[in-house]
């Protein structure tokens, strides 16, 4: 362990291309707004339900399901890129007992999945911006478990581009640059052991 990078590049570079292979999915598909009950009918402002009742526009509205706002794909990268770095710390430390990491692993997932929905119901947040929420409170996380400021300013960055800077795929792009330039600048750090030494 003496002589070893830092063990973060790799949830940032599999952050990264998570995110580019998001944003190369959705190329040429259409945005999901989610599932709705009600499709337009051929009068103006007009709605009817599934059934053929027809109901005014405003009702229509009103009663649209879990519009979730959301690039395809995006929670998936987000549970993805947690599943990934639990296994990847797991090997790399190989002490942790099997049901230790089972019991991890689905519990961040059910911990993102509850967070997702609770950004959604409680505080109706816009699904891109969960998202990118998710993998900045995860960034922290990391930083806090592997002490470093490198990922902390990396979080800081992610976040700037992904809700504040930017919408969309265009977000998506500027996280993953964010996102792997932590990851190079971790690879092209003197390992520790020959950083103690000096």
């Amino acid at each position: 362990m003496g002589n070893e990078r830092p063990r973060y590049w790799f949830p940032l570079a599999l952050l990264g291309f998570a995110q580019l292979a998001v944003v190369a999915l959705s190329v040429g598909s259409s945005r999901s707004e989610g599932w709705f009950a009600y499709a337009p009918n051929s009068g103006p402002g007009r709605y009817r339900a599934l059934y053929g009742v027809e109901m005014s526009r405003e009702a229509g509205e009103a009663v649209s399901v879990v519009g979730m706002s959301r690039l395809d794909n995006w929670l998936f990268a987000v549970l993805a890129v947690y599943l990934g770095t639990v296994l990847f710390y797991t090997i790399r430390t190989r002490t942790m007992p099997w049901w230790k990491v089972a019991a991890i692993a689905v519990g961040g997932l059910v911990a993102i999945v509850l967070a997702d929905l609770v950004g959604f119901w409680e505080f109706e947040i816009d699904g891109d911006a969960r998202s990118a929420i998710l993998l900045t409170l995860g960034l922290v996380g990391l930083a806090w478990l592997d002490r470093s400021v490198l990922v902390l300013v990396v979080a800081a960055a992610f976040v700037l581009c992904a809700v504040v800077l930017a919408q969309g795929p265009l977000a998506l792009v500027l996280s993953s640059l964010v996102a792997l330039a932590g990851a190079f600048a971790a690879l092209l750090s003197r390992p520790k052991a020959a950083a103690e030494e000096t």
